[in-house]
C-alpha cells in the first residue's frame, strides 16, 4: 500500500490552515491513504495545506516584497536607528541585489514548497478511492484541479522571477531547468485541463473556474516578456468570457471598499475571483499590519494593543522644500487626484466598523474609543522617537527634519535618511477595528475581476482601441469619485487623458500594494527608468530577472544560472 508523509496540518475555520513563520518540517506521523482520508473533511485538510503555504508566500512573505520594494511605489527606509537590516532594503529599492539576498532565495524556495505540498496530495489522490468516503468523481476532478491551479499559481511567481525553472511534478524526482517556453506550455495545459472540473462558485481560500481562467489572463498578458511569443489575442478571449460570466457569475463592486472589507459586510465582494480568508488568532495577516504602521499605531488604529515596527511606506512625492519630483514614475499618493474617495485619510465611521479611505496621511490622533468610532481630536498621537512629546504627522517626504537644519538634515532625501513620520501609510487592507470585532478578520483580495478589466483594457489599448480600453477602464474607476466630479476624471469623456503614463498610472492605483508592480513595469519597459533615490539600471546585468539564488545553484549542480550578468 502506498504511503504518504503528510506534513503540517492544523485546523482552519472547521478545516485546516495555519501560520507559516516555521518552514522546519516535522511529520506527526506515517499514515495510509486508508487511514487518513476517512471523510470529506481530511481531503479539504490536505488540499488547504499547499493554499495556506500559498498565502504566506504571497502576503507574509519575499514575494511582497520583491514585486512591491524593487518598484516604484514603496520602499522601506532606514529610520534612524530602526530599518538598517544590513542594507537589504537599500539594495533592493536601488537595484543593487545580489543572489545572496535572502528575499530571492525565499522566492525560489517558497514555491518549490508548496509545489511540493501539492504533489505529494495529488499522488496520494491517485491512490483514493473516493466513492469509499462518499466523495464523487466530480468532487475528485474539482479537489484535484484546484490543487492543479494552485501549483500553476506557484509557477506564475516562478517564470516571473526566473524563467528558467524545473517543472517538477514527482516527488522523489529532482529536475533540471526548463525553458520558459516549455514553462508557459506546461502551466498552459494544466490550467485548460482542471478548468472544466472545477466549481464555478467562488468559495474564499479555493480556486474556481473564474480564478483559474484569471491566472490564464495573467499569463497571457504578460507571454511576450515571459516567452517572447505575443498572446494578447488569447488574452482577450478569455478575460472577455469571463467577463461575460462563462466561468462563474461575477461582477465590479460599485464600493471602492468592497473587495477589501468581506469582514464587514459579512459576505465576499462580487469582485473577488479569489481572496485569502482571515481569523484572529486563526490564520492572520500580521505582516501587513506590522511591517507598515508606526510604534504606536495602535493608539490610532484600535489594534488591540498591536503596534508596528514602522517600516514600509509609500515612495515620497514631494521634495524636502514640499515641491512634487518630476519622475514620471513613483509619487503614488500624488498620482490620486484631489477627490478620489480612496485618497482620504483612514478612519473608522460608524458604530459597525464601516471606515472610509486607504491611506494614514497627516496629523494622527487617538482613537476614539468612548464613542467607537473616528478619532479624538482633543487628543493627538505624539511620537515616540525623533518626534518625542511633538504630534506625529505622517509627511509624503522622506528626511531628517527634526534635525533641521543640522545633524544628518544635510544628507538630503533618501532611503537612509526617513525618521519615524516619514512617508504614507497603505491601510487598504486593514488593519480593521479591534472594538467591533474586525481586527485581523478581514480578506485579502488575491485576484480580483478589475484585474480581468484592466488587463482587456491593456490589450486594447496596445491594438490601437482606444475608447473600448477607456470603456473598460472607467468600468472599474467611476466608483472611486463623487458623481459631481466624474466627469472629469472619465477616461471616455477626456480620451486624450488616456496615454501610455497615464495606463501605467492607472494600474499603479488600482492595484497599489497587491504584489504586482514589478510585473507591470516591466511589461510596459519602465522597470530600469530612475525613481526616487533610484538610477537608471546599469547594463551590466539583468534587473529585469533575478537571478538563480547561490544557496540553490551551490547545493543542485543540475541547477545553472541563467540570468544575464549572474553567469
Amino acid at each position: 500500500m502506498k504511503k504518504i508523509n503528510f506534513l503540517y496540518i492544523f485546523l482552519f475555520l472547521g478545516m485546516i490552515m495555519s501560520s507559516c513563520t516555521d518552514l522546519t518540517e516535522e511529520p506527526f506521523d506515517i499514515l495510509t491513504t486508508d487511514n487518513y482520508f476517512t471523510d470529506k473533511n481530511s481531503v479539504e485538510a490536505a488540499v488547504l495545506r499547499p493554499y495556506e503555504h500559498g498565502h504566506w508566500c504571497a502576503w507574509d512573505g519575499d514575494r511582497w516584497m520583491l514585486q512591491e520594494l524593487t518598484a516604484d511605489h514603496f520602499v522601506w527606509t532606514q529610520k534612524g536607528k530602526h530599518g538598517w537590516d544590513e542594507g537589504q532594503w537599500v539594495r533592493l529599492h536601488r537595484h543593487n541585489w545580489d543572489f545572496l539576498q535572502n528575499q530571492i532565495n525565499g522566492s525560489w524556495v517558497g514555491p518549490y514548497q508548496g509545489i511540493s505540498q501539492i504533489n505529494n496530495v495529488l499522488l496520494a489522490f491517485n491512490n483514493l478511492d473516493f466513492a469509499k468516503i462518499g466523495l464523487s468523481e466530480a468532487d475528485k476532478a474539482n479537489y484535484s484541479g484546484e490543487l492543479r491551479t494552485l501549483r500553476v499559481w506557484y509557477y506564475t511567481w516562478l517564470i516571473d522571477f526566473f524563467r528558467f525553472v524545473p517543472i517538477n511534478e514527482d516527488i522523489t524526482t529532482v529536475n533540471a531547468q526548463s525553458t520558459p517556453q516549455e514553462v508557459f506550455a506546461y502551466m498552459e495545459k494544466e490550467l485548460k485541463e482542471a478548468i472544466p472540473g472545477l466549481r464555478k462558485e467562488a468559495i474564499p481560500g479555493h480556486f474556481s473556474q473564474g480564478s483559474a481562467a484569471a491566472l490564464l489572463v495573467r499569463m497571457y498578458l504578460n507571454a511576450k516578456v515571459w516567452t517572447g511569443v505575443d498572446r494578447s489575442a488569447d488574452c482577450m478571449t478569455v478575460a472577455q468570457e469571463i467577463i461575460d460570466g462563462k466561468y462563474g457569475t461575477f461582477s465590479i463592486d460599485t464600493d471602492y471598499r468592497g473587495p477589501f472589507r468581506s469582514s464587514v459586510l459579512g459576505k465576499k465582494s462580487p469582485e473577488n475571483l479569489f481572496e485569502w480568508p482571515h481569523a484572529r488568532n486563526t490564520y492572520e495577516l500580521g505582516w501587513m499590519y506590522s511591517a507598515f504602521h508606526h510604534y504606536k499605531s495602535n493608539s490610532i488604529l484600535d489594534t488591540d494593543g498591536w503596534n508596528g515596527y514602522n517600516g514600509i511606506h509609500l515612495t515620497p512625492s514631494r521634495d524636502l522644500d514640499g515641491k512634487i519630483y518630476n519622475y514620471s514614475l513613483g509619487k503614488p499618493y500624488e498620482k490620486y487626484a484631489d477627490g478620489d474617495y480612496r485618497k482620504r485619510n483612514y478612519e473608522v465611521i460608524d458604530g459597525d466598523g464601516n471606515y472610509e479611505g486607504f491611506f494614514l496621511v497627516g496629523p494622527q490622533y487617538e482613537f476614539d474609543r468612548k464613542k467607537g468610532y473616528g478619532y479624538d481630536a482633543s487628543n493627538p498621537v505624539t511620537g515616540s522617537e525623533e518626534w518625542s512629546g511633538k504630534q506625529l504627522i505622517f509627511v509624503d517626504q522622506v528626511g531628517r527634519f527634526s534635525e533641521k537644519p543640522n545633524g544628518r538634515w544635510s544628507e538630503g532625501s533618501g532611503v537612509t535618511t526617513g525618521e519615524e513620520n516619514s512617508g504614507v501609510r497603505l491601510v487598504k487592507f486593514g488593519p480593521l477595528s479591534h472594538s467591533h470585532g474586525l481586527f485581523m478578520n478581514n480578506s485579502v483580495a488575491e485576484i480580483r475581476l478589475a484585474e480581468v478589466y484592466y488587463s482587456l483594457a491593456e490589450c486594447k489599448y496596445k491594438a490601437g482601441d482606444k475608447v473600448t480600453a477607456a470603456k473598460l477602464l472607467d468600468t472599474v474607476r467611476k466608483r472611486n469619485f463623487p458623481v459631481s466630479i466624474w466627469a472629469a476624471q472619465s477616461y471616455e469623456v477626456n480620451i486624450a487623458k488616456l496615454t501610455d503614463q497615464e495606463f501605467i498610472d492607472e494600474w499603479g492605483r488600482e492595484f497599489l500594494g497587491e504584489h504586482r508592480r514589478r510585473t507591470d513595469l516591466i511589461r510596459w519597459g519602465r522597470f530600469a527608468e530612475a525613481w526616487w533615490d533610484k538610477e537608471q539600471d546599469k547594463t551590466d546585468k539583468d534587473y529585469e530577472i533575478f537571478p538563480i539564488p547561490s544557496r540553490i545553484v551551490n547545493s543542485n549542480p543540475m541547477i545553472k544560472q541563467t540570468t544575464r550578468g549572474w553567469e
